[in-house]
């Protein structure tokens, strides 16, 4: 798996009322993989153009944009130990962080040009980058001297201004709405119990959990405002989230979902990437559209096949980008076509 950083109220629908769509029809499957990748994790996608990170075979991570042609670039800033990407925007800039030489994270953004620009919030320690909107404004979460975690938004213009969640020990930023502003994260509080918060434009902060959550983990937030992530029940079981704008939730499942079910991201017209775990622990991706219907693939070869996001700006065949594993054991990145 993927090395992840330190990281609501009515139940509207069940597994059981899932319309699952067939596996893998009329699809296209490409797979790829930057020189020397051996685990290759597509993170963001927009217009075709897909960025991520890599591991190379040394162990050292580094972070790729793949131009729509297949054409594929990686870079590391000055003196990092690893670079890990997180999100991209429409215009191509990108957003993430690296570790310095003590392993201490430090957020980035790079533009479409190779330029990578090191964002410190005021006082921070460690700062990790989770999400960009189209006119640029990046959201993400530090920690400061004091070993306290704080969310930041820092403006088109440089600007960073700060913000908690009241009550809690440890916080994190999923990422932000492209229209209103609206930022999605969890954080933990002093039971460390995880729940889930959207902050609005204005600064007003709601924190939620769908019902029967003892652990929730939102992983993205659309154009509407509506939250996407997932929550594990009283029994360690994961399930999938929607929780629309108005604060309505949805609770799903992948059909075949026997050991618990993982969402990854969602973009911006309310499409659903992510994975579940069959009864034979194999993990396979899925799909699922705003109108709640679900589709379950793997490209061939696969392992075990993991879904990240889908494109935003090509609703009439969303392409959706993830990872699988070989019977190597080795992981390459996916687009798939529909």
């Amino acid at each position: 798996m993927r090395k992840q950083p330190i990281g609501l109220l009515s139940v509207a629908a069940l597994a059981g009322a899932v319309l699952c769509l067939p596996a893998n029809a009329a699809a296209t499957y490409t797979t790829f993989d930057p020189p020397d990748s051996l685990y290759t994790y597509p993170m963001s996608i927009q217009a075709g153009v897909i960025a991520g990170d890599f591991q190379d075979h040394i162990g050292y991570t580094h972070g790729f944009v793949r131009a729509e042609d297949g054409t594929i670039t990686t870079f590391d800033p000055p003196n990092s130990n690893n670079t890990y990407v997180q999100a991209m925007n429409m215009d191509g800039v990108i957003v993430g962080y690296v570790d310095d030489a003590n392993f201490a994270g430090h957020a980035l953004m790079r533009t479409p040009d190779g330029t990578i620009t090191s964002i410190e919030p005021h006082g921070a320690a460690a700062s990790y980058a989770f999400g960009i909107d189209r006119k640029g404004s990046i959201v993400g979460y530090y920690e400061d001297s004091a070993s306290k975690w704080h969310g930041f938004l820092r403006n088109p213009r440089g600007k960073s201004k700060t913000f908690d969640v009241p009550g809690s020990t440890f916080m994190a930023v999923a990422g932000v709405s492209d229209r209103g502003g609206a930022i999605a994260g969890f954080y933990r509080d002093n039971k460390s119990v995880t729940h889930g918060f959207v902050r609005s434009k204005d600064g007003t902060i709601q924190t939620f959990d769908p019902a029967g959550s003892t652990f929730t983990e939102p992983y993205s937030i659309d154009d509407n405002g509506a939250v996407a992530g997932y929550y594990m029940d009283s029994s360690f079981m994961a399930h999938g989230f929607l929780r629309a704008s108005d604060g309505s939730m949805t609770s799903f499942d992948a059909p075949g979902a026997a050991n618990g079910t993982y969402v990854n991201g969602m973009n911006s017209d309310g499409l659903i990437a992510g994975y579940y775990i069959d009864d034979a622990f194999a993990a396979h991706a899925f799909e699922r559209t705003k109108n709640g219907k679900i589709r379950t693939f793997d490209p061939p070869g696969s392992t075990g096949t993991y879904g990240q996001t889908a494109d935003s700006s090509r609703s009439d065949h969303q392409g959706v980008i993830g990872f699988y594993d070989d019977n190597s054991g080795a992981a390459h990145g996916y687009l798939r076509v529909k």
